[in-house]
């Protein structure tokens, strides 16, 4: 009777210890951020001074396992992953940046020569995948946050 009742805990602890494996892996899997346009210069201010620079900042490190996309205008600008960041340069004029996932989040911006915009991304609770905010933030807070995110990998499309 004590040898099964020690065989039962055994497989009860190699189960257990098998699904916090797999849990981790879940939890810890790794979506990072990939952009599909040219990142500009990070040294210069701004590379081109007739156009304006957007950054897309994602640094909560909540949803590790979560990307979402973000797009110019209707055009695919690239995906944020937990501590990772998009940036790019645009001609001036006014702009919706957007993303989309269970719902679609956008914000307005008026892009002027020179000027720089930074957005907070932010991943919500959704019904049945993650939801998406935009937030556009001052430039002392975007500055900060920046700094905590890693530049998104270009990959050309």
């Amino acid at each position: 009777m004590l040898s099964q009742t020690l065989l039962i805990l055994n497989r009860m602890t190699r189960f257990i210890s098998f699904m916090c494996c797999v849990a981790a892996m879940f939890l810890l899997g790794c979506a990072s951020s990939v952009q599909y346009v040219p990142t500009p210069d990070q040294s210069k201010a701004i590379e081109d001074p007739a156009k304006g620079r957007i950054y897309v900042m994602r640094p909560s490190v909540f949803g590790t396992a979560v990307s979402l996309s973000v797009a110019d205008g209707g055009n695919p600008i690239g995906k944020t992953g937990p501590g990772g960041y998009l940036c790019w340069e645009r001609e001036p004029g006014d702009v919706i940046v957007s993303s989309s996932s269970e719902n679609t989040s956008r914000v307005s911006l008026p892009v002027r020569p020179g000027s720089v915009h930074y957005i907070l991304h932010h991943l919500r609770m959704g019904m049945w995948i993650p939801g998406t905010e935009l937030e556009v933030i001052d430039v002392e807070k975007g500055t900060n946050a920046v700094r905590k995110c890693k530049p998104a990998k270009y990959i050309k499309q």
